[in-house]
């Protein structure tokens, strides 16, 4: 696999760069022809936010942590949430998959997951543990189509209706519906334990569903939009953007979706108050240090303190504020509510069908004309033979070409432009309790850390993933985990992440859980296992005990024992 994450950015934004690093290189075979696009989606989504030296945007995400303030909260969600871009850059291109079988009476309780089955990345027996969403005795008050139903906001544009329990006959109903613009989405099934949330929908559209693009599981790339937001009863109850609003569904019928939202439970749990307050008090910090917080670089601030490398961890040991006298640990609660505002649904188009427009050629030109000025070849093989001076050049230029495309076709700066997806426009909302469910799952502490103490310290085994739990700030390291049979354990898919594994089929009655360094995992551990010959080179040589020759820790961990 070729590297092409090495850009110039600074030392505080590269720790999001690593974060985004761990879930893009997630651990499963890209082929050769999508590398190109792997590349870009890497370069778009690095430059989310305001680039500090430049002070200009290529591909502005909606970043509700704001400027200075994104750098380590986000980076922490980060880490757990960018795998779709991966997997969407990755996507073959292809048109919706019609299973006309499915649609039809699907039951309340377990049916949509029942209905995905073994498609979904995290798959298992959840008509065990889903609740159904939403008082299915309650007889229905409101009705789609019904017009003293549908409220008027100020301007006179009919809101979305929404329907709760069973409809007017008293009839179980599927959960949770709200219906606007032609398109209903109802909430059917819910399920919570200490990794994450898992939410099922389904998706019903006046028209014929659009063609999608088909992930290279076979799975069509549907997501919520990225405004989409949500809230709990035990947090302050201000929105949060939905980082990871990818479903992992399929489409049923030629009118109908169902899918899965999982979401992870540390991003029900950041503290942001605690990042807050804490970015105010470093911030007045540097002030007071005569150091600029709208423009800094970490750079700029290791010259000022006569430090080597800066990072926010070690403020304290310049007279700074502690990140631990701010922000606290929150647990997930047993039972709250969740507020959830769905705002667009978006899908990305065959590739066939995409009318984004092509670099033009004089933008174009003006980047391999600027590489070549600095000698540098515009060959892809090329680059994994630059120095490092010379791959930071090349990120500066490759920045600049994109962003001339983007100052030229501004509507084409988003993951949710029109050029690349289609959308149904709308906003839903739904109001659901969730009631933690933590039967069959298993928390061990474990010691899985360098010298440091930074790695692996605990691991949590539920009916549907094992989550370790990282202490890793600048993300030096990636978890691999391995089940019984020395076989290595991946992620869902959109929505899996290198610390989330899924367990269907898999023996995981003993794991083993190593650390790797991050890139030696990436440039030589991980492609010894997706190798073509593997099996042949296994006789020799196990993955298994290729790790344990260069792992920087491990352990054998025993689910059965108590």
């Amino acid at each position: 696999m070729k590297k092409y994450t090495d850009f110039n950015i600074e030392k505080e934004d590269r720790q999001t760069d690593q974060m985004i690093k761990r879930t893009l290189d997630a651990d499963f075979p890209l082929p050769e022809t999508v590398e190109n696009a792997k590349r870009e989606a890497f370069a778009k989504i690095r430059e989310k936010a305001k680039d500090k030296k430049t002070g200009e945007k290529i591909y502005n995400i909606d970043n509700r942590s704001g400027g200075t303030d994104s750098g380590r909260k986000t980076a922490m969600r980060l880490r757990r949430t960018f795998l779709g871009f991966a997997a969407a850059a990755a996507a073959f291109s292809g048109v919706c998959i019609v299973n006309p079988a499915f649609a039809s009476n699907i039951p309340v309780v377990g049916g949509i997951f029942e209905t995905l089955g073994n498609s979904l990345g995290f798959s298992g027996d959840f008509d065990k543990y889903a609740e159904p969403a939403g008082d299915t005795e309650a007889e229905n008050t409101q009705k789609s189509g019904d017009p003293e139903a549908e409220d008027v906001d100020n301007s006179g544009q009919k809101t979305d209706t929404v329907e709760t329990g069973g409809k007017n006959t008293g009839e179980p109903k599927n959960g949770i519906t709200a219906t606007q613009n032609g398109t209903s989405v109802t909430l059917s099934e819910v399920y919570c334990n200490d990794s994450a949330l898992y939410l099922a929908f389904k998706i019903e559209t006046e028209d014929k569903f659009p063609d999608t693009m088909m992930d290279q599981e076979g799975k069509p790339v549907v997501r919520f939009g990225f405004d989409s937001a949500f809230s709990t009863s035990f947090q302050s109850g201000k929105d949060e953007m939905l980082l990871n609003s990818y479903l992992d569904g399929q489409i049923l019928d030629e009118n109908t979706y169902a899918g899965v939202l999982r979401i992870e439970s540390t991003d029900l749990t950041v503290d942001e108050k605690g990042w807050n307050d804490f970015y105010n008090a470093r911030n007045s910090f540097f002030e007071e240090n005569g150091i600029d917080v709208d423009s800094f670089s970490t750079d700029q601030i290791s010259k000022v303190f006569g430090i080597e490398e800066y990072t926010d961890e070690i403020l304290p040991e310049i007279g700074g504020p502690d990140i631990h006298d701010y922000v606290k640990e929150i647990s997930l609660p047993e039972d709250f509510t969740l507020d959830l505002t769905v705002r667009d649904i978006i899908g990305t188009l065959p590739e066939d069908q995409s009318k984004l427009p092509e670099i033009p050629e004089d933008i174009k030109k003006a980047y391999e004309d600027a590489m070549a000025e600095n000698g540098l070849s515009t060959e892809e093989s090329a680059y994994d033979n630059f120095t490092e001076e010379q791959k930071d050049t090349e990120h500066r230029l490759f920045t600049e070409m994109w962003n001339a495309y983007y100052e030229r076709y501004p509507e084409a700066a988003g993951p949710g432009n029109e050029y690349e997806n289609w959308i149904l426009d709308g906003e839903w909302k739904f109001t659901v309790d969730v009631n933690k469910n933590l039967s069959d799952t298993v928390t061990k502490d474990i010691d899985v850390t360098d010298g440091d103490g930074y790695g692996v310290t605990s691991i949590t085994k539920t009916p549907f993933e094992i989550t370790v739990e990282m202490n890793d700030p600048e993300a030096k390291y990636v978890p691999v985990v391995l089940d019984a049979e020395g076989e290595l354990m991946t992620g869902g898919g959109l929505v899996g992440n290198m610390e989330t594994v899924a367990v269907q089929g898999k023996d995981t009655s003993t794991v083993y859980v190593y650390i790797c360094d991050y890139y030696e995992y990436m440039d030589e551990l991980k492609g010894y296992y997706w190798s073509e010959d593997y099996v042949e080179k296994a006789k020799e040589k196990t993955f298994r005990e290729l790790l344990d020759e260069r792992a920087v820790a491990k352990a054998e961990v025993n689910f059965d024992e108590p």
